[in-house]
């Protein structure tokens, strides 16, 4: 895990915002993301750093077959994101990267946002005010991974991700964007998503 000033964005994450954030991705270890300049880069640092080889192969498979600068599942995600990171949440999405990168896994399905949307608020998110009820693998896989940022719960385990029959390479690409934000913070996002304009 890339733990280098974590304890001190934490605090600062809670000190702006008043929601607290726990950094729970174990998918590197120290691999200085803030120091990585552009988004291919601190990806390929995240893969180069995986500590499950398995992982690591098929983190780094999913990112050669398809552009790195892919970071939204679809132009439909990336703009309802984009709207929330101009809108409303802004604050609270540039200081807490574990809320944003909930935020951008919740928002990368149409129907879990809108399950989900009420219960997103400035002071944080209320996974367990959510009632789940009638969604697919797929969006219970980004509920859990979500919960699992924001929360510090293990709902979804390393060996899991290796899993292409349980984890799609689609969703898998999307939890992996969604380290990069919690380690990196929106800016990243903001910055991918100014210069596909």
């Amino acid at each position: 895990m890339c733990e280098s000033g974590t304890s001190g964005a934490r605090k600062a994450d809670a000190a702006a915002t008043g929601v607290q954030t726990k950094r729970i991705w174990y998918l590197c270890d120290g691999c200085g993301l803030e120091e990585q300049g552009n988004y291919s880069e601190i990806v390929d640092c995240v893969i180069s750093r995986m500590q499950m080889e398995h992982l690591k192969k098929r983190v780094d498979e999913i990112f050669c077959e398809v552009d790195k600068e892919l970071i939204f599942r679809n132009p439909k995600h990336r703009n309802d994101f984009y709207s929330l990171l101009m809108g409303k949440r802004t604050k609270t999405l540039q200081y807490a990267p574990g809320y944003a990168a909930a935020v951008f896994l919740l928002s990368a399905d149409e129907i879990l946002w809108e399950k989900v949307r009420k219960n997103v608020l400035d002071t944080g998110i209320y996974f367990d005010r959510v009632r789940l009820g009638g969604v697919t693998l797929e969006q219970y896989i980004l509920f859990h991974a979500a919960k699992d940022v924001y929360s510090g719960t293990k709902h979804i385990r390393l060996s899991e991700l290796t899993d292409r029959e349980l984890i799609p390479d689609e969703i898998l690409r999307l939890i992996v964007n969604a380290f990069v934000i919690e380690k990196c913070g929106v800016e990243i996002v903001k910055q991918e998503v100014w210069n596909a304009d």
